[in-house]
């Protein structure tokens, strides 16, 4: 596989670069073929979301999906990163790797049996910390983090995300009420300013919260 993740970094940079080469490397190292449904592990080291239940509640997302959130993060060796909707934990396993030993990583997952998946194959990454719960009650636990990278679709970003949003802090999220309709957005606190900017159209799973319930 380590070649065909070689070719798939290679055509990510092509199509959607330029990359910081940190986050190449991320998908050059980091096995997809773990996070995938047995019968989608011959298609792990394409370029294409892959569904992680037969509903189509639940996908791990493209390749390149990933890389366009961390770059609009800017996200570095040693930061902190708080991800909302861990699928199996592709995610947070390339999070892990671009952060380092000296960054974090807090994934949290509103599917149980995914939040379970998630818990098991990360657990050899000890900077990153995997959670059962809805991320849309989840800001108590975000703790002054500045980078957020949210991996499903809201129809508005919650008033909640955006009042726990630090100085200097950075959410990514996909927004839009229709697959269609669905932007990638970027807000950036600044002081007593939210700076919001859109950045293409992205197709995402729906935000599948039905309450504020506590994470675990």
């Amino acid at each position: 596989m380590t070649s065909l993740r070689e070719q798939l970094a290679w055509a990510v940079e092509e199509k959607h670069g330029p990359f910081d080469p940190r986050l190449l490397r991320a998908l050059r190292t980091v096995p997809r073929e773990r996070f995938v449904r047995p019968g989608d592990v011959d298609r792990s080291t394409e370029d294409m979301p892959l569904p992680l239940d037969d509903e189509g509640l639940a996908t791990v997302s493209a390749p390149h999906a990933y890389l366009l959130s961390f770059r609009l993060l800017g996200l570095a060796p040693g930061d902190a990163l708080v991800e909302l909707g861990s699928g199996t934990g592709y995610g947070a396993a390339l999070a892990s790797f671009i952060v380092g030993p000296h960054g974090r990583v807090l994934t949290i997952e509103i599917d149980e049996r995914l939040a379970e998946q998630a818990r098991v194959l990360l657990r050899d990454l000890p900077n990153v910390t995997a959670l059962h719960g809805d991320a849309i009650g989840s800001t108590a636990l975000w703790g002054g983090t500045k980078k957020i990278v949210c991996t499903f679709a809201v129809d508005e970003i919650p008033r909640a995300w955006l009042d726990a949003l630090p100085d200097g802090g950075i959410l990514v999220a996909p927004v839009g009420a229709r697959p269609e309709e669905q932007k990638l957005v970027r807000v950036h606190r600044e002081g007593d300013m939210l700076r919001i900017t859109h950045h293409g159209g992205v197709r995402y799973v729906r935000n599948r919260s039905v309450s504020r319930a506590g994470v675990t």
